[in-house]
């Protein structure tokens, strides 16, 4: 167990001797290490949120955050109460404001869904690394990606990734490994977006 403390400045520090195990009159003085001086933490606009559906296959929602360029929006459909969530989501209308999410049937539950810019997000404060990217289909079925994390050289372990379409296809992801990832569509020769998000598990 580790004992953190924190101090006004917000350093915070570990008293290493607290792994000793201590003997009556021969306790240690605490010896701190600094472990984060405050200074780097991750800092990004992301968007979690939950949309309700009410027998519903299409519900138009605004962002609880504010983004200055249309962000990926990945969602997954939530079981309410008996209903069942065996529906398809996807996403369209993506505005800086807010996105309409849709579903392949009427649909009774929830939306759950994360919304981040493209980019590379590093997250020093919790050790991970994150990678957003929006895919452009063009008669196809098929992308495969390299991710751009580290300067090209990939995650340091293989990423969980998560996809959503901005169409009624059923996505997903063939093969991944640290370096790439190939996702994949039901429909032949599709046209659209297929949004991911790719981040670093505990290796």
């Amino acid at each position: 167990m580790t004992t953190s403390i924190k101090s006004g400045n917000k350093v915070l520090s570990r008293d290493r001797n607290r792994f000793r195990k201590v003997y009556r009159y021969i306790r240690k003085k605490p010896d701190p290490e600094i472990c984060d001086d405050g200074t780097i933490v991750s800092n990004f606009t992301w968007g979690a949120y939950r949309v309700e559906f009410n027998n519903q296959h299409a519900v138009e929602h605004f962002f609880p955050c504010c983004y200055d360029n249309p962000p990926a929006v990945i969602a997954t459909t939530v079981m309410k109460g008996v209903h069942n969530p065996n529906f398809n989501v996807f996403v369209t209308d993506i505005t800086a404001a807010g996105c309409i999410f849709r579903t392949s049937g009427y649909f009774t539950g929830y939306v759950h869904y994360q919304a981040l810019k493209d980019g590379v997000y590093t997250m020093p404060d919790i050790g991970r690394t994150m990678e957003v990217k929006t895919l452009a289909y063009t008669n196809t079925n098929t992308e495969t990606y390299t991710f751009t994390v580290n300067s090209g050289a990939g995650f340091t372990c293989v990423p969980i990734v998560t996809a959503t379409a901005d169409k009624d296809v059923n996505v997903f992801v063939t093969a991944v490994s640290k370096t790439q990832v190939t996702v994949e569509v039901s429909q032949a020769n599709y046209t659209g977006n297929v949004f991911i998000q790719a981040i670093e598990k505990g290796c």
